[in-house]
C-alpha cells in the first residue's frame, strides 16, 4: 500500500467536522502555503481557488490509499474539485482546489483560515 501526503485546509483539519476521515492518517505538521489562493466560505466548508495572494493555514497528513480515495469521494473529486501537488516543509502534498460554479455570493476568507473563520462565524450565529 502506497502512501500520499495530503494539504487539508478545511473540514478535515484536527477538530473540525470531517477529520473522522483522517483517523488512520499520520499529522506531519501545521503548514502555511505561500500567498497564491483565495478561500471562500461556502457555508458549510471552504473552497480553495488556484488563484489570488492568500495564503491557506492547514495541516499536512500522510495518508494510505484506502483514505486517499475516501478523501476524493469526500471531496467530489474531479468534479467539484481537483487536486494538484503543492510543495511543503514535508515534501509534496496534494491540496484540493475548487472546479466547480462559484457563488458570488461566497464571502473571502482574507487570511486564509477557514478554522479561525469558522468559529469567529459561530460566535456572531449564537
Amino acid at each position: 500500500m502506497s502512501m500520499h501526503q495530503v494539504f487539508v485546509y478545511g473540514t478535515l483539519r484536527p477538530g473540525e467536522r470531517n477529520h473522522h476521515f483522517m483517523a488512520t492518517a499520520t499529522h506531519l505538521g501545521a503548514y502555511t502555503t505561500p500567498g497564491c489562493f483565495a478561500l471562500l466560505d461556502t457555508g458549510p466548508y471552504p473552497a480553495a481557488l488556484d488563484e489570488g495572494r492568500t495564503a491557506l493555514v492547514g495541516d499536512v497528513f500522510a495518508v494510505d490509499d484506502d483514505t486517499f480515495a475516501a478523501l476524493d469521494r469526500l471531496e467530489d473529486y474531479p468534479v467539484h474539485y481537483t487536486r494538484r501537488e503543492l510543495a511543503t516543509d514535508y515534501g509534496d502534498a496534494w491540496i484540493y482546489l475548487w472546479i466547480a460554479a462559484r457563488d458570488p455570493a461566497w464571502p473571502v476568507i482574507d487570511d486564509g483560515d477557514w478554522c479561525r473563520h469558522r468559529r469567529e462565524r459561530e460566535k456572531h450565529i449564537t
